[in-house]
């Protein structure tokens, strides 16, 4: 039997939560595009799917009322599962913003101030939106559902760590298995087939990656072919999933016996900026003070700035909060955080891994690899 994530109480207090925030902000209602947050506020396990294969799907907040999630009649079984009442199901025929019209209608909500998550929202969207509410205010609330969830529950904190240790058992399975002569392909399988043995539950969240090359690869490139030589520097990022909460970790290895010194002297620079992040990782300090930690070490050893941000938040939602100069939100107790150090000069190398911030520090999801791994 298919049970939510959560409890009743616990999304009672996330609608409590965010409530308080329309309030703060003077919205009679809030409109929920964002996948993820759909998610955050009704456990609807489809959001993800409802959200690209179709033209509008939403979660409707009153500031008074019930929360209504609306969804293709595709997807009426996956409806069931969720913590909202009477979801409303439209045909694919059916225009989707008469739908939304209707329901912002019974809360009598037409024509007041309504939020929207205008980062999530095609320009399309936004001007049918427009359209069928001409007399409705409506305002900018992107990060409104971020910003609650960036101070995460008990039980959003077990479901972190649980794709904590599902990453750490891919991460090491494609160490062990990302070998010369090895094709990319066959490493990813590896790994998603370990991940999964180990109790992933989510096909669609979930990251394997890999990639290789005498300069580390093409990062980000999704080509799974280029067999692995001798003399290559292969990187592996993972990300498990539990109930859509991701925590990730990367690392790298060296295939063919010890690396040369200046790549091992450059694995060692982003293992050093990496401890240092660390170090500085509590309860109340700013996002840019972990940057500058990290950027202290850089600066030392190559005479400038680092040029990226050195990670961010994890969970239900990635790089919502960046790890880069001058960020202003203050670290909170509960929040995931990828510490990502990386150099692509002279070759691609990456350490990353995931803690949660506690009062006096944080607590190792994943464990970094701190030293550039020798490969076979």
């Amino acid at each position: 039997m298919h049970e939510l994530a959560f409890s009743t109480e616990e999304f009672q207090e996330r609608h409590r939560r965010i409530r308080q925030r329309m309030k703060e902000q003077s919205l009679d209602a809030l409109i929920v595009t964002r996948g993820e947050n759909i998610y955050y506020g009704s456990g609807f396990k489809a959001s993800h799917f409802a959200s690209w294969l179709c033209e509008l799907h939403a979660l409707v907040i009153p500031a008074t009322g019930a929360p209504r999630i609306m969804t293709r009649a595709l997807e009426r079984e996956a409806a069931k599962i969720q913590a909202t009442e009477a979801p409303r199901l439209y045909m694919d025929h059916e225009d989707p913003y008469a739908v939304l019209f209707d329901i912002l209608r019974e809360t009598g909500n037409v024509a007041g101030t309504l939020g929207i998550e205008e980062r999530f929202l095609k320009l399309s969207q936004f001007k049918k939106i427009q359209h069928v509410l001409p007399n409705a205010r409506l305002v900018d609330a992107t990060g409104l559902i971020e910003g609650v969830a960036a101070t995460p529950s008990a039980a959003e904190s077990e479901c972190l760590r649980r794709a904590a240790r599902i990453t750490r058992i891919g991460l090491d399975t494609g160490l062990r298995a990302a070998t010369e002569g090895a094709y990319p392909y066959e490493v990813i399988g590896k790994v998603h087939e370990a991940m999964y043995a180990a109790g992933q539950r989510d096909f669609d969240m979930s990251l394997v990656a890999v990639w290789s090359g005498p300069q580390g690869g093409r990062m980000h490139d999704t080509s799974t072919t280029e067999r692995i030589k001798k003399g290559d520097i292969i990187t592996v990022e993972i990300m498990g999933v539990d109930n859509h909460y991701r925590a990730g970790a990367q690392a790298c290895i060296y295939v063919g016996g010890e690396p040369p010194k200046q790549i091992a002297d450059a694995y060692k620079l982003v293992s050093d900026m990496h401890a240092k992040a660390k170090q500085v990782v509590k309860a109340g300090v700013t996002a840019g003070a972990v940057f500058d930690a990290a950027s202290s070490v850089y600066r030392s050893a190559r005479g400038t700035e680092y040029y990226r941000r050195c990670g961010g938040s994890m969970g239900l939602t990635v790089f919502t909060l960046d790890l880069v100069k001058a960020r202003p939100d203050i670290l909170h107790p509960g929040m995931a955080l990828l510490v990502q150090t990386l150099v692509d000069d002279p070759v691609l190398l990456t350490c990353a891994s995931t803690v949660m911030v506690t009062a006096s520090g944080c607590e190792d999801l994943t464990k970094p690899v701190l030293g550039l791994r020798p490969g076979t």
